[in-house]
């Protein structure tokens, strides 16, 4: 059955239909401040947009007694379930975007998103999200990923659990021989053109990448991720691709003193989301403020490519998350990554 299935899957196109209510679910966030779309009205419902979002408006102007109702009770820093979801859905969709660009195919397995790319060396792109069925769906799904995944060459399986996954799918992940790898927060921003970022912009010259620098950054890169030989020598293709596709940016900091670039950021944007993939500074040229302007330089790419929302994932509790959160960022939602190495299908 699963042969049928992955017929289903298509070559990514160059533009995703956009998604409509997006600005407003941003919109009403208080904790990443306010940004009114003047194209749409957020009290019409009618339109197509999710009711708790008109909910929200009314609730700010009849001045409430101070209860967030877009926050999860236990947990103050989380939005609430139903919100964190559609937030997730519109981040993972660029993350498929992302992940597919030139020779990516997304599509559905069983109850699953899922992106796969042979010409992609980096694990995002090769993933599966949005596990939402019954547990017997969701399950038979993670068995059908095993084969997809498999035949696909990948060796392992992977599968990212944010609130678009079911909230029971550790127990489920666990019966089905899969193993939970990393524990990460999803951060968001609101890009703001008045935001003051600390240290003098420009004070470290931050560039567009050009092919000369490829193999400066595929070598920052590889050695960032651990990636192996094969795929490390696989990556200049792939960020020349990237260089080729109006929705992907890459910046390089320049360093004087190197004859290569001194650090990099890596990202993407698609209707209104964008993404910081990557941030990596060399060792010696950290704790000097170069990572938050590439930050800063990679949230205005975003920003200038349409963004209202821009996402990026650290680990839980880590430092990058800390990084993060001093650059504006706010933790949004929890993701749990899942993997299923295909070697132990046939040592069981």
């Amino acid at each position: 059955m699963y042969h049928q299935r992955c017929d289903f899957f298509r070559r990514a196109p160059r533009r995703t239909c956009a998604v409509i209510l997006f600005p407003l679910i941003v919109e009403s966030i208080p904790s990443f401040g306010k940004i009114r779309c003047s194209s749409v009205d957020p009290l019409r419902p009618e339109r197509g947009f999710p009711a708790w979002v008109a909910e929200d408006e009314r609730a700010e102007d009849e001045d409430n007694t101070g209860v967030d109702p877009l926050h999860d009770p236990d947990d103050e820093e989380l939005l609430a379930p139903e919100q964190a979801r559609e937030l997730a859905a519109l981040v993972e969709r660029a993350q498929l975007a992302s992940g597919a660009v030139r020779e990516g195919r997304i599509g559905k397995v069983g109850v699953a998103d899922v992106v796969l790319n042979a010409g992609n060396p980096l694990s995002l792109g090769n993933l599966a999200c949005g596990l939402w069925g019954t547990s017997a769906e969701v399950a038979t799904t993670l068995f059908r990923l095993e084969n997809v995944f498999a035949e696909a060459g990948r060796p392992e399986a992977v599968v990212h659990a944010s609130p678009t996954t079911v909230a029971d799918i550790e127990g489920i992940a666990d019966d089905s021989g899969w193993h939970a790898v990393a524990e990460n927060v999803a951060l968001l921003y609101r890009p703001d053109p008045g935001r003051e970022w600390a240290g003098r912009a420009g004070e470290h010259p931050v560039r567009e990448a050009t092919e000369r620098d490829l193999p400066s950054v595929a070598e920052l890169l590889a050695d960032e991720l651990d990636l192996s030989t094969g795929a490390e020598r696989r990556l200049p293709r792939y960020l020349g691709q990237r260089l080729d596709d109006p929705r992907c940016f890459l910046h390089v900091l320049e360093d004087g003193e190197l004859e290569r670039v001194a650090g990099f950021v890596l990202g993407f944007a698609e209707s209104g989301v964008g993404l910081i993939e990557h941030i990596a500074v060399r060792p010696g040229r950290r704790n000097r403020g170069r990572g938050r302007e590439l930050l800063r330089v990679g949230v205005e790419s975003a920003a200038a490519r349409g963004s209202v929302l821009v996402a990026t994932h650290a680990e839980d509790g880590g430092s990058v998350q800390r990084f993060a959160e001093s650059c504006g960022f706010g933790v949004a939602y929890e993701v749990v990554s899942y993997t299923r190495g295909l070697e132990e299908r046939f040592e069981e």
